[in-house]
Parts: C-alpha cells; structure tokens; sequence
C-alpha cells in the first residue's frame, strides 16, 4: 500500500568532493529497507524522495542516519523535509534567482536550528560585493556574484558562524526536488 506522506531527504556531505561516496542505486535500496516506498533519488549528491506513514520528520531523519551510519562507517546528517517546506523556501528567496540567473549563483541552505540573532547578524556583517545572506527560521539564502565564483571568492564557514549545521542545494535542485515529491499518480 502506498502512503500519502511524502518526504525529500537532504543528506549533508554526501558524493561531494570524492567523500561519502554512495550510489543512488544503493541509497534507493537504503531507503526502501528502511520501509519506504515510492524512493526517487535525483542526482549524485544525496537528494532522495520517498514515502512513509510517519508524520515526525525528526524521527525519520533519526532513522535514516542510523542505517547510513551503519552503511557508511561514519555519522550522515539527513534533513527530512515536507514538500510544503520546501515549497516554502522556494518562495520566500529574496534574491528572485531565476530572473537573476546570469549574473548570480542562488543557494538555499537548509538549517538544523534556527541561528540565533546575534549569530545572524555576525553573518550579515560577513556580506560584501560577491555574498549576500538572508536567514528565514531555519532557511539560509546564499547569492554571489558569479564573476567572483571559483578561487576569487573568500570562503564563509556559514555553519561556523550561525552555530548550526546545514545542507546546500541550488534553487534549481530545489525546484525539482518539488516537483519530483508530488504525489505519484
């Protein structure tokens, strides 16, 4: 039987750099041991959809890291989020990314706590002429100039300075992981 709750799980640090490599067939198969069903991966960097009667997405995040830690050899972050969440996201960017395509890079990162004021100010004291931050509860928007991409640009250790740990997707990959957490027909 299929279940109506549909959920997209964002792994931290998975398949990025030559690290934590694993195949999406194998996490596929992960996720549906794990008794879930309806299990999508898209693309290498550990984005996976699937269905469960669970409704506690901290209980099923919880779930998932236990049997990537065995899997893996080491601890996994997962974020488990409802479509409606990403949605969310997707529609508060201030940095209106597609319009601004050609000019910048648009990242939606995805928090485990929501940072705290002075922590969030700390960041926006970081910003300058290639970044610009904006941090909604656990949603962090990151633009940069394109023209500083690559060794040009100073490195920010957001998770560092907001004191919470997070996972990045391009808003394109959140687009489509909106679109692929529709209900199957």
């Amino acid at each position: 039987m299929k279940t109506k709750n549909r959920y997209v799980a964002l792994l931290r640090a998975v398949n990025v750099g030559g690290t934590s490599i694993i195949k999406m067939e194998d996490l596929r198969k992960l996720f549906e041991s794990l008794g879930f069903d309806d299990v999508v991966t898209y693309i290498q960097s550990g984005n996976v959809i699937f269905g469960s009667p669970e409704t506690n997405t901290a209980k099923l995040a919880r779930l998932i890291e236990g049997k990537l830690k065995v899997r893996m050899g080491h601890p996994v972050t997962v974020f488990v989020l409802a479509p409606a969440q990403l949605k969310k996201a997707a529609s508060a960017n201030p940095f209106d990314p597609e319009r601004h395509e050609k000019e910048q890079y648009c990242q939606i990162v995805f928090l485990s706590q929501e940072p705290s004021a002075a922590n969030t100010k700390a960041l926006m004291a970081l910003q300058g002429k290639e970044y610009r931050f904006s941090v909604l509860g656990t949603v962090l928007y990151m633009a940069y100039d394109k023209k500083y991409a690559g060794p040009k640009r100073r490195t920010v250790n957001f998770e560092k300075v907001l004191g919470a740990a997070g996972t990045a997707r391009t808003w394109k990959v959140v687009d489509k992981l909106i679109e692929l957490s529709q209900p199957p027909e």
